[in-house]
């Protein structure tokens, strides 16, 4: 339901935008032979500025704070899940993971609880996005070297969910997968 209505939000600013940019080209044709030009140009450019702004702030206003990056902002985390991505694998655990030996335990998540998974890379850029049992994309972040990318998540139905890489990593990025369970 929130996508819906951040759709129907988008496609009114579009439309906005799209009627303010066709009054702006009619009113700055060339002109008829038997007119004088353009009419106070510059108050033209300041009122479509303004307009222009005026749609941007609200648009970015409204969509931001429901941006994934401010999503569980205030909450602290059940439970943070370290990811470790290297070709052609994920690793998952409780606990930070060593790159000479990574771990690859059973990860058992919670219901309803704000799970954070803390993603890096050991070698080059992955994706790392979660699905639901009905294969159907919920979350994803970057994976990449010498950085940690937080993505913070509630599964709210219980199941199995699977890890995939979203972003071509090499000759067998299609075996690339991992999962888990939420209970």
């Amino acid at each position: 339901m929130e996508q819906r209505s951040i759709l129907l939000l988008f496609l009114v600013l579009a439309g906005a935008a799209t009627i303010v940019f066709t009054l702006v080209y009619l009113s700055s044709r060339k002109p008829e032979r038997s007119g004088q030009g353009m009419s106070n140009p510059l108050n033209k450019r300041f009122w479509f500025s303004l307009i222009l702004f005026v749609i941007l702030g609200i648009f970015s206003s409204v969509t931001i704070p429901k941006s994934p990056y401010y999503l569980f902002a205030d909450e602290t985390p059940t439970k943070v899940i370290h990811v470790s991505a290297m070709q052609f694998a994920f690793f998952l655990s409780e606990n930070a993971i060593d790159p000479k030996s990574p771990s690859n335990e059973t990860i058992m998540l919670p219901a309803n609880k704000l799970v954070e998974f803390r993603v890096t890379s050991m070698d080059v850029n992955h994706g790392f996005a979660i699905y639901n049992e009905a294969n159907r994309l919920i979350g994803q972040t970057q994976a990449m070297p010498g950085y940690v990318n937080r993505l913070r998540f509630k599964f709210k139905e219980p199941g199995k969910y699977s890890i995939l890489c979203l972003e071509y990593c090499g000759m067998a990025h299609q075996v690339m997968r991992s999962s888990f369970v939420v209970k």
